[in-house]
C-alpha cells in the first residue's frame, strides 16, 4: 500500500509494463482482486477500457514502476532487455515478474542485481481467473516467493517449477488456449454441419470442453481413463474416435506444442547467443 492511499483501500500497487493483450487480461484480474493497477503502453488510448475497472493507464513507465510494490513487465522479448536498461534505477529492490518468453532470468539479473527477479508466463484465461500460471526464482526468499504466488495466484492455478520447463511451459501453456479454441471451434463446426444452430452448437462445444476439463481435474484419473467410460462396444462415440484416430489429432497437437516450445528456444539462441553457449 502506498503512503498517498487511504487505509485499506488497497492490498498493493502492481504495475503491468506493456499491456498490450496479456498484460491487459492480467490488469483486469488484478483490478478484480483489489490491487492498485498502473497499467502503461505506449498508446494509453489503445487501453482506454482498462479504466473502467480502476485501472490507471499511462505510457510513463517509470513513474508507474516507482509507485510500485511490484512489477509485471509484458513485454515481447526483443524488447525487454532495453526497457529495463531503461528502467534500471527505478527497478532497483522491486520483485520483478518478467513474462517475456525465452528470457532467462541470468538475463534480467545481469542488468537487476538488486531486484528480485521472477519468470513466469500465464495465458489469456487469466482475466477470468482460469489460467495457468508456472513461475520460477533465481534466489530462495520466503517472504517474496509468498507474495508473488498470491498476486499470480489471482490469474488461477499457479506452480513453482524448474527454469529449464519455462520454454515448454510457453508453448503448453502460454499458447494452449489458441489450441484449445481451435479445437471448440471446429466442434462448433461439427454441429453445424450436422444441423444444429450455431448458439447451441457453440455453447455445447465450450460447455463440454470445461466439463470435461472438470472433471478430469477433480478426479485425478488419467484422460484415457475418463475417455474409456465414454466409449461403448458399438455406439457412437467409438466411430467419432475412428475419425480422430485417422485425421491422426492426437499427433498433430503433439507436433504443435513441439514446435511452439523449438521456436520459444530459438528465439532465446538468437536474442542470447552467449547464453545459449554457457548452456552447451
Amino acid at each position: 500500500m502506498m503512503k498517498n492511499d487511504p487505509p485499506g483501500s488497497y492490498l498493493e500497487t502492481i504495475s503491468v509494463i506493456g499491456a498490450g493483450t496479456i498484460g491487459s487480461a492480467i490488469s483486469i484480474s488484478l483490478a478484480k482482486a483489489g490491487y492498485r493497477v498502473i497499467s502503461t503502453r505506449r498508446r494509453p488510448d489503445l487501453n482506454a477500457g482498462l479504466k473502467s475497472y480502476g485501472i490507471e493507464v499511462t505510457s510513463d513507465n517509470a513513474g508507474a514502476v516507482s509507485s510500485s510494490d511490484m512489477v509485471i513487465l509484458t513485454l515481447k522479448p526483443a524488447d525487454l532487455v532495453s526497457e529495463i536498461r531503461k528502467l534500471s534505477n527505478s527497478l532497483r529492490g522491486k520483485i520483478v515478474v518478467s513474462m517475456a518468453a525465452a528470457v532467462p532470468m541470468r538475463i534480467i539479473h545481469e542488468i537487476l542485481p538488486d531486484s528480485f527477479i521472477v519468470r513466469s508466463m500465464t495465458n489469456i484465461a487469466a482475466e477470468v481467473n482460469a489460467g495457468y500460471t508456472p513461475f520460477c526464482v533465481l534466489k530462495e526468499d520466503e517472504e517474496k516467493i509468498s507474495f508473488v504466488r498470491r498476486v499470480l495466484g489471482v490469474f488461477g492455478e499457479t506452480e513453482q517449477v524448474d527454469e529449464k520447463y519455462m520454454d515448454a511451459l510457453t508453448a503448453l501453456s502460454g499458447s494452449g488456449p489458441a489450441y484449445i479454441l481451435t479445437i471448440i471451434e471446429a466442434m462448433m463446426y461439427g454441429g453445424l454441419k450436422v444441423g444444429l444452430p450455431r448458439s447451441i452448437a457453440l455453447k455445447a462445444s465450450y460447455q463440454t470442453v470445461m466439463g470435461s476439463a472438470k472433471l478430469l481435474a477433480m478426479s485425478g484419473d488419467h484422460p484415457s481413463a475418463i475417455k474409456e467410460k465414454v466409449i461403448t462396444p458399438g455406439g457412437v462415440t467409438i466411430d467419432g474416435i475412428y475419425e480422430l484416430e485417422n485425421g491422426k489429432i492426437r499427433t498433430s497437437i503433439m507436433r504443435a506444442i513441439e514446435s511452439s516450445t523449438i521456436k520459444a528456444r530459438k528465439i532465446s539462441k538468437d536474442l542470447f547467443p552467449e547464453e545459449s553457449r554457457e548452456k552447451q
